[in-house]
């Protein structure tokens, strides 16, 4: 699948029927070979991989993708860095630390991420929720990720999540579908 705009549940086959990797922000384009843009919430068959040996991907994900990689540039610096500031300042001020437009972030970082900043800085949030929940109120979690007050905390992550925080927390989550 490519970037994940929202929660995504599923079953679990009988056998792998899913595989993910997290790959480090600003990298999906080179292993992907083509802009993330175009596949956020797609399916991209394996066999569509540049130069990944499907037979031995699920023995040895990290080995395939190395040498599917190999004499390749991965990564682009800049959009890491925008994506770790983005966890810390606003778009805005992402870009004015770059030293580079607005639209010129946005359009380095959904070409390489498959989301705006923006959309990226809301996920990164709700991770930040889950991280921190167990541990707390929730109107004391909202203020501690970032939230102006518990309701946009909670209206956030509904979108994301598909559940209120506290149902999620507590298992009660949407119904999974099979992978693919």
């Amino acid at each position: 699948m490519g970037p994940r705009t929202r929660a995504a549940y599923h079953l679990s086959e009988t056998g792998p029927s899913c595989l993910r990797i997290r790959l480090r922000p600003g990298s999906g384009q080179a292993v992907l070979g083509r802009p993330l843009r175009d596949l956020a919430d797609r399916v991209v068959p394996l066999r569509q991989l540049p130069g990944v040996d499907v037979g031995r991907l699920l023995d040895d994900p990290v080995g395939v993708l190395v040498a599917a990689l190999a004499g390749r540039a991965v990564g682009d610096d800049l959009v890491a860095s925008a994506a770790d500031l983005l966890s810390r300042v606003t778009v805005a001020d992402t870009a004015r630390r770059l030293h580079i437009s607005e639209r010129r972030l946005r359009t380095l970082f959904t070409d390489s991420v498959g989301l705006s900043p923006k959309h990226f800085a809301r996920i990164r949030r709700v991770r930040a929720v889950l991280a921190t929940a167990p541990h707390g109120r929730w109107a004391d979690v909202a203020t501690a990720v970032g939230y102006y007050d518990q309701s946009h905390m909670t209206a956030e992550f509904r979108h994301l999540m598909g559940v209120p925080p506290a149902a999620y927390v507590a298992g009660r989550r949407p119904a999974p579908r099979p992978c693919g």
